[in-house]
């Protein structure tokens, strides 16, 4: 017997891990109970409030109830469902699912097809930035973001648990993403971990216009706005302003003309303002300092800068340098160029010479790039031999047959032909390892009517749903209000009948404005909890008459204080609070109540609201008088003007040198000579000098003359003279040049004709010994290297012929000194 009971025991205890197995495989199927859109209407109803974004917060709507519909979400890799206990990997920015290992699959064959361009010579090889892009909206990502864990949707759990009451692939936790990024916007997501994108920032900041002129408070993430208004701003040609109106980002180019000056300043023409700067045709030609050259650049802006043919020279090779002067030039020497080639290592062997070296002709062993065949060959020659390679391009199924090919093969160019999924097309891509992409073309899938039709990947036919017919359905309503359901063509039954019952009620004469409840199907769900699972009867429905629901007619009521007047349903209509400040006027006359709505007097129905308003405890908040900063003598709030301040204030005098004590109460009333220290200003006039009034206001070069002594030179600051500062400064006092500057300057002009005089006879010389060395090497010579000289000129002049103008400067100074002590 206990056998017996035991094989029923164990029977029975299989058949119900049989049942709860389906029952777990029924909550990861397709057939997932329906919700109720009212939840989702509730969720968003503070983030649709008050404008914004509504196409953003629509698609993260659709997206969280295609997620808790349970319907279908379709792997676009493999084309086949992805279900709750799968793991799954979301786009950024297009929120699409995909199943992990598809997507991993995807990113490792992207990459792997990449890699293989790099067929170029190993000479000429540039490293690509390999990455992968999403399957759907072709978003890049690169190679270190392949995905590896399967994680929730706000990536902050990995691999989230499976629980019925949550949202598939979610963690349940708060998302915390940032709203926004593009508006300094710092609030974050208070969803739960959720689907698709964050919805707009809801919250009210305040913000200006494009312009800048208003201010008002908006949604957070809707951003600047226009105000209606003219911009007014400054154009970049700074004499017009913007004319349109109140708008986003830069101001368009000034649409007028004006008289412009091209950058040399030698031509005017009118030119549009939104094209300040152009050139005319003219060249510069200002000369250089040196005398001989010119400027040879088009109209421009500026100074010409220094000659460029003068300066310290050398020759092309570098070996030579020295100091050239317009208009001699730099010629070549006679020793070897021996600068290094730019694509090898070997020196030039040519003289000295201008422009770019030939190129290196010096005989080295090369190897082709195969490294089959080696070949003496001039450095600047590249070596390629006619050997095909004998490996395998990187489909895997065909030989390379290139010419000397470095090891990088080329692509494959021939076709795939392989079948695809589909089973009716074959890949047209070219020859590629992996699996071949979904078939490209395009399958139709009809409505009930056979009228309507869409276009879809091939292959995709069953797993998706039919088309909406725009055709009316001609089904007839038992409750009688077929005209007021007009819907289209559709499978299954109609749906509900959305006309007014329009009823009276009996105690408030209203009409019932609730949707049709005539022959309304009803489910009936088990009340009683099973003992046992095969006791589950499933919800049976029903086809019945349901009574009107409670008056939801709005019905006009007063808060407490009668700030506002909010229209409540007809069935629980009653005085409530609103929720803002009371807002009477105390006794103060200053302040307002600040307790939350009550009454203003007793009422019989709310006893146990308050009905009066507590008195003032605040501090004076009056404005002070013009320049006072401190409080009220009275310290608590009170009606009427505030006392005088008698307070003592320190203030600088005019000048900033003195401090003076004054009354706060007087501050306003102060007079200039009140303010006024008696001392001498120590500020400094343009000229230099110190300003001779008593502390003032003014400006101090207004009504004063300087009158010190200053001194004046001569055009070659030679001679000198005081004079006053106020005549030297309009320029009435001069002082001229008599003979001694004149003897000065005949002696500096000897000097001068004596140097140039040396340096000629050095020149000569130097073009004799250049004749003599080129007649010596027409004369066939054996050729001798000598070591080059450097000629040092030395200077053999006497203290007395070096010095002598500076000692006949200083005697005539001590002579006309004492001649303007003596005489002046």
């Amino acid at each position: 017997m206990a056998r017996r009971y035991r094989d029923a025991a164990a029977k029975l205890q299989q058949n119900v891990q049989k049942h709860l197995q389906e029952m777990q495989d029924n909550l990861s199927s397709e057939d997932e109970e329906p919700f109720e859109v009212s939840v989702l209407d509730g969720v968003f109803q503070s983030y649709s409030r008050g404008g914004g974004d509504t196409k953003l917060l629509n698609r993260t709507k659709n997206l969280l109830e295609e997620a808790i519909s349970g319907r279908n979400i379709t792997c676009l890799i493999c084309i086949g469902s992805i279900k709750r206990v799968h793991a799954i990997w979301n786009c950024e920015n297009c929120y699409s699912y995909f199943h992990l290992s598809c997507i991993q699959k995807w990113a490792n064959d992207c990459v792997s097809l990449k890699n293989y361009d790099n067929h170029g010579p190993i000479t000429v090889f540039v490293p690509k930035k390999v990455e992968w892009c999403c399957p759907k909206c072709r978003q890049a990502y690169t190679k270190d973001e392949i995905p590896h864990k399967y994680r929730c949707f706000c990536s902050k759990t990995d691999n989230p648990p499976i629980h019925p009451w949550l949202i598939p692939h979610s963690c349940g936790e708060v998302c915390g993403k940032r709203l926004s990024s593009g508006n300094n916007c710092k609030h974050k997501c208070l969803l739960l971990c959720h689907p698709g994108p964050c919805p707009p920032c809801p919250q009210m900041v305040s913000d200006s216009c494009y312009c800048q002129k208003e201010h008002k408070k908006v949604r957070c993430s809707a951003g600047k706005w226009s105000c209606g208004s003219q911009c007014k701003n400054t154009l970049p040609c700074k004499s017009h302003k913007c004319e349109n109106i109140c708008h986003d980002g830069d101001c368009p180019p000034c649409s007028y003309t004006s008289i412009q000056a091209c950058q040399c300043g030698s031509e005017k023409i009118k030119r549009p303002c939104n094209d300040l700067v152009w050139q005319c045709n003219k060249t510069c030609n200002k000369p250089f300092n040196c005398g001989y050259h010119k400027c040879d650049r088009v109209c421009h802006s500026g100074s010409c800068g220094s000659c460029p043919n003068s300066g310290l020279k050398s020759c092309p090779c570098g070996a030579n340098q020295q100091f050239v002067q317009c208009p001699d030039v730099m010629e070549t020497c006679v020793g070897t160029c021996g600068k290094k080639h730019d694509d090898c290592e070997h020196n030039c062997p040519e003289k000295c010479h201008k422009g770019p070296c030939p190129p290196c002709l010096v005989m080295i062993e090369k190897t082709c790039q195969c490294s089959a065949h080696t070949r003496s060959l001039p450095c600047s020659k590249e070596f390629k031999c006619d050997t095909k390679c004998r490996g395998t391009r990187p489909c895997g199924k065909h030989g390379c047959g290139r010419k000397c090919c470095n090891g990088n093969c080329p692509p494959c160019e021939k076709l795939c032909d392989k079948p695809l999924h589909c089973g009716r097309h074959k890949c047209t891509s070219v020859c590629h390892r992996g699996p071949c992409y979904p078939c490209p073309r395009e399958s139709k899938i009809t409505c009930r009517c056979k009228e309507t039709y869409i276009t879809v990947p091939c292959g995709r036919e069953k797993n998706m749903k039919p088309p909406k017919c725009s055709l009316p359905c001609k089904i007839k309503y038992k409750c009688g209000h077929s005209d007021d359901n007009h819907h289209l063509c559709h499978f299954g039954d109609c749906p509900p009948c959305k006309a007014i019952c329009f009823k009276t009620y009996e105690k408030c004469g209203h009409q019932c404005k609730a949707v049709c409840h005539k022959f309304v199907t009803v489910v009936f769900k088990q009340v009683e909890k099973p003992a046992t699972p095969w006791e589950i009867q499933p919800p049976k429905s029903k086809i019945m008459t349901l009574e009107c629901p409670p008056c939801e007619e709005p019905v006009a009521i007063a808060c407490f204080g009668e700030h506002e007047v909010t229209n409540q349903p007809c069935h629980s209509a009653s005085r409530k609070p609103c929720g803002r400040e009371c807002g009477r006027l105390l006794k103060c006359l200053n302040h307002t109540c600040s307790e939350m709505c009550h009454l203003y007097g007793y009422n019989s129905d709310y006893r146990n609201v308050p009905y009066s308003c507590k008195p003032c405890d605040k501090e004076c908040l009056v404005d002070r008088p013009e320049k006072c900063t401190h409080k009220c003598a009275i310290s608590q709030c009170h009606p009427g003007p505030c006392p005088p301040c008698d307070i003592m204030e320190r203030i600088r005098c005019h000048c900033g040198v003195t401090e003076l004590y004054i009354r706060c109460k007087n501050l306003s009333t102060c007079t200039e000579e009140m303010l006024c220290c008696g001392q001498q200003c120590p500020k400094m006039l343009k000229c230099g000098h110190r300003c001779k009034k008593i502390c003032h206001t003014n400006k101090c070069s207004e009504n004063q003359i300087c009158l010190k002594k200053t001194k004046v030179h001569c055009a070659c600051g030679n001679l000198k003279k005081e004079a006053p500062c106020n005549a030297v400064q309009e320029k009435e006092v001069k002082v001229v040049c008599d003979k001694s500057c004149e003897e000065k300057q005949a002696a500096a002009k000897k000097e001068k004709e004596k140097e140039a005089k040396r340096l000629k006879e050095l020149e000569e010389e130097r073009n004799r010994k250049e004749l003599a060395e080129y007649e010596w090497k027409l004369s066939g010579k054996k050729k001798k290297y000598k070591e080059k000289k450097v000629v040092v000129n030395k200077d053999e002049r006497n203290w007395l012929q070096k010095y002598w103008i500076i000692i006949l400067s200083v005697i005539f100074l001590v002579i006309s000194f004492l001649y303007y002590i003596l005489y002046v």
